[in-house]
């Protein structure tokens, strides 16, 4: 997953209500362009859930009992506006050595969400603090070093951080009870009106149907592009354990398996690539676990599969549960918490065992 790095917390003049009433206005667009035959055809309750796993909003969670220090390094600051300097006014930049102490704050949950605070423009306060990947990190710079006085900024930020987000966490949790709500109302409208409107006659003749366009002639073989049996997501932080594993393991049994290592070459676009994959799979062998549901690719990939399954009708996801449970899994995604999983703890030969007889049903 790229790196996304955001200099100040909650800095957008945009709130978290906003990001909000954008959603909102996207769910109906989103209904408004789905094609008529799918929502004539496709299960309803599949529609609904597609739908509002892609709209509801996660507001990270900061776990700061799993804080770590990263290593310090040296930096210039600059010193010349400092009160306590014996430095003449207007002859800066005054540049001297000093430390940059940094922390790491894993947290779970949409890192774009902490660009949106509760206050609106221009009572905002934003704080000093950037998003990479999965953490949020914190950085103090000195060539005073004192570790009382480094330790209570952290810890002062770090609760700042946490009361920001308890007070955007309310509308949020709000917006997905109403998601879930609104959803199905919306869709159920739309497709009651196309029902209704199929029934409607003039009492004109029917037209003859449009003779089919004759099909595409078969590409050239050397310019098809390779299919796979199986698309296989997951979190990077997962790939040791299971993720590499599983690869192997497949492959060795014939399986062909799109992932990540073996497709992505130095230059790769990596949504072109992921989206290529998704398409000419059959198949997506989903990783769940507590860091996948963290994750904003995982995350899309499985967008992309739960699609795949509301297109064609067809079951295409097959879900393996790595280090969460059934609970964990509810809170996540209820839609995924009913079907049958496979589990990363009874060992990869009944894993392998289980994915080969889905494979070959």
């Amino acid at each position: 997953m790229p790196t996304q790095r955001i200099p100040y917390l909650f800095g957008e003049r945009a709130t978290v209500q906003d990001v909000v009433e954008t959603q909102r206005q996207a769910v109906a667009k989103a209904i408004n362009e789905l094609d008529a035959n799918e929502i004539l055809q496709q299960p309803f309750d599949d529609l609904v859930a597609a739908l509002v796993h892609k709209f509801r909003l996660d507001m990270p969670t900061l776990h700061r009992e799993r804080t770590v220090q990263l290593e310090t390094v040296e930096v210039d600051i600059d010193v010349s506006h400092d009160p306590m300097r014996a430095i003449i006014p207007g002859r800066g930049p005054y540049i001297v050595k000093g430390s940059n102490f940094r922390i790491a704050i894993p947290f779970t949950g949409e890192a774009v969400l902490f660009k949106y605070g509760t206050s609106p423009y221009p009572y905002i306060n934003p704080i000093v603090g950037e998003v990479e990947d999965d953490q949020v990190i914190l950085r103090f710079q000195t060539d005073r070093p004192d570790a009382a006085r480094i330790k209570a900024d952290f810890d002062g930020r770090a609760a700042q951080i946490e009361e920001v987000l308890t007070m955007a966490r309310g509308r949020t949790e709000e917006w997905n009870r109403e998601l879930a709500n609104i959803v199905p109302q919306k869709l159920k409208t739309r497709r009651e009106n196309l029902e209704q409107a199929g029934t409607i006659s003039l009492g004109f003749p029917a037209a003859p149907p449009k003779p089919l366009p004759a099909p595409p002639a078969a590409p050239r073989r050397d310019r098809q592009k390779k299919t796979h049996d199986v698309f296989l997501s997951h979190a990077s932080e997962d790939k040791d354990a299971i993720a590499r594993p599983l690869y192997e393991a497949l492959t060795a049994e014939g399986v062909s398996v799109w992932y990540d290592e073996a497709a992505l070459t130095l230059g790769d676009s990596l949504r072109q690539k992921i989206d290529e994959g998704l398409a000419r799979c059959s198949y997506g062998i989903v990783i769940l676990s507590p860091v996948f549901f963290s994750k904003q690719w995982p995350k899309m990939e499985l967008d992309g599969l739960v699609a795949k399954e509301t297109s064609s009708g067809k079951k295409a996801i097959l879900p393996i549960w790595h280090e969460i449970d059934q609970k964990g899994v509810t809170k996540y995604s209820p839609l995924l918490a009913g079907r049958l999983a496979g589990r990363s703890e009874d060992g990869m030969a009944k894993l392998l065992q289980q994915i080969l007889a889905a494979l070959r049903a």
